[in-house]
């Protein structure tokens, strides 16, 4: 009887080891290098950011969902978020039924920024545009 109760007891502290082991690696996985499968529409503006973003080393979730969602989450998510525009930093909109996302490419000296992005004028495509000063700060940041 002793030894079926130090086995089960054995049998036990391994099952809460390694249990609590998984349990704290999965809360405190901080790397989000496992996010290197883009699950997001393809040609999409949230696609292109989130490979432009893992590019750079400065990778993002899957689990945003749409663009008008993204500032909200990746708040959430612990990102640091704000309205001044900064090279690497994604771009958000509200605007529209699914919002948008861009990549910042520069921050010029007069406030100027080139963003990069998909499916904005055309469909599907991948374009550039500098918005002037006043046009980006109307936008908000996720760094």
């Amino acid at each position: 009887m002793r030894m079926k109760k130090l086995l089960c007891r054995i049998a036990i502290a391994f099952t809460l080891l390694f249990t609590t082991s998984v349990t704290f690696q999965m809360i405190n996985n901080t790397n989000i290098s496992h996010a290197a499968k883009n699950y997001y529409a393809k040609h999409n503006c949230t696609w292109y950011v989130f490979n432009k973003r893992a590019q750079v080393h400065k990778p993002i979730p899957n689990g945003w969902g749409n663009a008008k969602y993204w500032y909200t989450n990746a708040k959430r998510s612990g990102y640091r978020v704000g309205t001044k525009p900064a090279p690497k930093a994604i771009l958000q909109s509200t605007a529209g039924y699914y919002g948008h996302v861009a990549y910042v490419e520069t921050v010029y000296k007069n406030g100027s920024i080139k963003i990069s992005e998909y499916n904005y004028n055309r469909a599907l495509a991948y374009g550039t545009r500098t918005l002037s000063k006043s046009t980006a700060s109307k936008y908000r940041y996720i760094y």
